[in-house]
């Protein structure tokens, strides 16, 4: 009980540092950087990300104990791709709105769709690489820094693609 209440401890501060950071510079890249967003962003990375994440992993790895290689590497590939979906996308850049005090609107759905789209090639190969050949324990970590460049890539696509 000790050891997996420590493992989520350190999950929650991964995810802060991490989404906090890597958030923090995209935010320096387009010039609207704030201490709200960066302090929102980090309490966004430390509770939803942190527990949602490692989360669903787990449960894609139980649901692949028992799959041939191939079938677990593409099924744990497919879900993962299917998990950093539009609606998740959405969701990351409204808490960007939202912190920087702009105005969402359903045009946060097409620029998620674009953000996806484009960021699909990229994405399939880094969560191929996580879910296949990083151990469970540290697949957290892999992904939020992989989730941290992919950030920094919603956070300029939410500026660019804005509709």
């Amino acid at each position: 009980m000790a050891f997996k209440l420590l493992l989520i401890k350190s999950e929650l501060i991964k995810g802060a540092l991490l989404f906090g950071l890597f958030d923090t510079a995209a935010a320096l890249m387009l010039g609207e950087f704030s201490w709200l967003r960066t302090f929102g962003m980090a309490a966004v990375g430390g509770t939803f990300y942190a527990i949602e994440i490692p989360s669903y992993f787990a449960w894609l790895e139980q649901r692949s104990q028992h799959m041939s290689q191939r079938q677990k590497a593409l099924f744990k590939t497919g879900m993962a791709v299917v998990y950093f979906n539009p609606l998740w996308i959405a969701r990351h850049m409204c808490f960007i709105y939202w912190l920087n005090g702009q105005t969402i609107d359903l045009g946060v759905l097409h620029s998620a769709w674009q953000s996806f789209l484009y960021g699909m090639p990229v994405s399939a190969v880094f969560n191929y690489l996580i879910q296949n050949h990083i151990a469970i324990k540290h697949r957290f970590l892999a992904s939020s820094l992989f989730s941290g460049c992919m950030a920094i890539f919603y956070a300029v696509s939410a500026v660019y693609f804005k509709s």
